[in-house]
């Protein structure tokens, strides 16, 4: 599962309550203003990416609006991973 894609793995998550495959333009998807996830769902989707990618979220990006698009929090994700693995170089 560490292998598993950013957006594949967001889009597994985000589908444990509501099912959101056959949506066209997915990466435009405000999944929070289209009520796919809770706020206790929130706090879990957090935890499940940082412990997925070893990452850590700031409070500032939580409140973005980049966190709540599929396509933006993918780009966010895979930025944050690429800046770890550029540390650890």
């Amino acid at each position: 599962m560490k292998n598993m894609k950013t957006k594949d793995f967001i889009l597994e998550e985000l589908q444990k309550e509501y099912d959101i495959e056959g949506l066209e333009n997915i990466d435009r998807l405000n999944f929070v203003e289209e009520g796919y996830i809770t706020s206790l769902g929130i706090i879990q989707f957090v935890i499940a990416l940082e412990e997925q990618f070893g990452i850590e979220f700031t409070e500032e990006e939580l409140s973005s609006d980049d966190f709540k698009i599929v396509g933006k929090l993918v780009a966010m994700v895979e930025r944050k991973i690429a800046s770890k693995e550029e540390k650890a170089t």
